[in-house]
């Protein structure tokens, strides 16, 4: 059932104040047991409640609101607003709404002639209190001109959709996801926000990104983040496609979070990291092509590092875990760096630094002169007594291009396996060859490296940077951007 918003005063001239009018329709669909509220193109004008938490529009169940397109329906905030207010369109604190949404329409935070700080679209129950909103849509919707948020669908959501939408040219994030649930972000494009063109934050779990793009954004193109308390991290986040760019610090940033998947993205001219990974467990970087980052300097295409949080509110340590890292086209240096976990870094071409940390790791740096890094004795080793064997496997190693950096384990050169030196030997069948210390350290281990084919008459000591003095040499010390903290 239609519920035209002019059938109950609305004017959509730009001067008049249509809150109540447009209110009146919602609230006839929704005695009505549900219905579509019609507003035809023109600008419609809206203020606010007493409350922030009331919002300028209260939706309802089974309730959808839609216009005519994207600029040709606009509901804009009156001039002179000045207070908080946290939805233009919103649901209601406190109440489990369900099945409903806008479509085709623009809202307009008028940032320029209000003083208030005023977010567009708002979903959700009551922060950190059981109960959610459920089946919310928008779709074909523009945010633009709020001094927060665009569209900020908080604590809970559940199947919330948002495709093909737009934010733009809001004072924070364009996207925001808080505890969702079950939800996708679908074709949307963010770009000239404040800070961040997406941010999925606060426990969101099972959420799917696909085809997004965002640029020109102050912070990052998109993040996955815990948030400032201390609660459960986001997981199980899947971003496939799309385009990071431009953006005024990482192209994406995926910190305390576990299980989560960036893939088939395109990732370019951002002023920090292409991709940064900060105490992530389970993460796959799979056929992205990300190129053209670090335009402010030092960072690196890809970093993996750990997260720090013992000054925080969580008081931990959290490490990035498990991590794939293949199939990704690399075009500058691609630092990845990890630290416990059994992972697999592919730096496919470029110049690549890989740095496995602990953990039994396969390393492949594809094409280009890549530099394999071993920071610790303990990052890889066998140990012969017990079954704790964490031998590391580079598949590619290129003789004479690629290099092995051991500068900071304290061996001396090629030898015998004694005496501060390492030794090459080669497997029984000739497919693998090993570089190792034969003395064990105090805990019985013996540092060792595997390397795929036969290499013993090939690899030299030239290919092995035993001291700094040889990465100086080298020019390899300008890929050390940023180290695990």
């Amino acid at each position: 059932m239609d519920f035209d918003v002019k059938d109950f005063g609305a004017k959509g001239d730009g001067k008049s104040d249509d809150t109540e009018a447009i209110q009146a329709a919602i609230d006839a669909a929704y005695e009505a047991g549900g219905g579509t509220v019609r507003l035809s193109a023109g600008e419609y004008r809206v203020s606010g409640g007493d409350e922030a938490s009331d919002g300028a529009l209260m939706i309802k169940s089974n309730v959808y609101m839609d216009g005519a397109g994207m600029g040709e329906t606009v509901i804009k905030l009156v001039d002179g607003w000045d207070q908080k207010l946290t939805g233009i369109i919103r649901s209601k604190n406190g109440e489990k709404t369900h099945d409903y949404g806008i479509r085709d329409l623009t809202l307009d935070g008028n940032q320029d002639n209000t003083e208030g700080e005023v977010d567009g679209f708002y979903t959700g129950y009551i922060p950190r209190e059981d109960g959610a909103d459920y089946n919310v849509t928008a779709e074909r919707v523009e945010i633009r001109e709020v001094s927060r948020y665009g569209f900020d669908p908080h604590e809970q959501t559940i199947n919330l959709t948002i495709r093909d939408s737009v934010a733009h040219n809001n004072g924070k994030d364009g996207f925001v996801g808080d505890f969702q649930i079950d939800s996708t972000f679908e074709n949307n494009v963010s770009h000239d926000n404040g800070r961040h063109g997406f941010n999925i934050v606060t426990s969101s779990h099972d959420i799917l990104l696909r085809d997004n793009v965002a640029y020109g954004n102050g912070a990052n193109g998109l993040v996955v983040q815990r948030g400032s308390e201390d609660i459960a991290h986001p997981y199980n986040i899947q971003i496939e496609g799309g385009a990071y760019h431009d953006n005024g610090a990482e192209g994406v940033l995926i910190k305390m979070t576990s299980n989560a998947s960036l893939q088939g993205a395109e990732i370019y001219g951002n002023d920090a990291a292409g991709v940064r990974v900060r105490g992530v467990d389970g993460m796959q970087l799979l056929d992205n092509d990300i190129h053209d980052n670090a335009q402010g300097g030092g960072k690196a295409e890809i970093v993996l590092e750990d997260y720090d949080d013992r000054d925080g509110v969580s008081g931990n340590y959290y490490e990035t875990l498990n991590a794939t890292v293949q199939g990704n086209r690399v075009a500058g240096a691609a630092q990845l760096l990890s630290s416990e976990g059994r992972d697999l870094l592919d730096g496919a071409a470029g110049n690549d630094l890989l740095d496995g940390g602990a953990g039994r790791d396969t390393l492949s740096g594809g094409g280009g002169a890549d530099t394999f890094r071993f920071a610790d004795r303990q990052d890889s080793f066998r140990n012969y007594e017990g079954d704790t064997s964490r031998v590391d496997d580079i598949v590619d190693f290129t003789p004479g291009a690629d290099l092995i950096d051991l500068s900071g384990l304290g061996y001396s050169g090629l030898g015998d396996g004694y005496n501060g030196t390492l030794a090459l030997l080669l497997n029984e069948d000739g497919t693998k060859t090993y570089l190792k210390d034969r003395q064990a350290d105090a805990q019985g281990n013996h540092f060792e490296i595997a390397l795929d084919g036969n290499l013993v008459d090939s690899l030299s000591a030239t290919d092995i940077a035993f001291d700094a003095t040889q990465l100086e040499l080298l020019g390899t010390t300008d890929l050390q951007t940023d180290q695990v903290a």
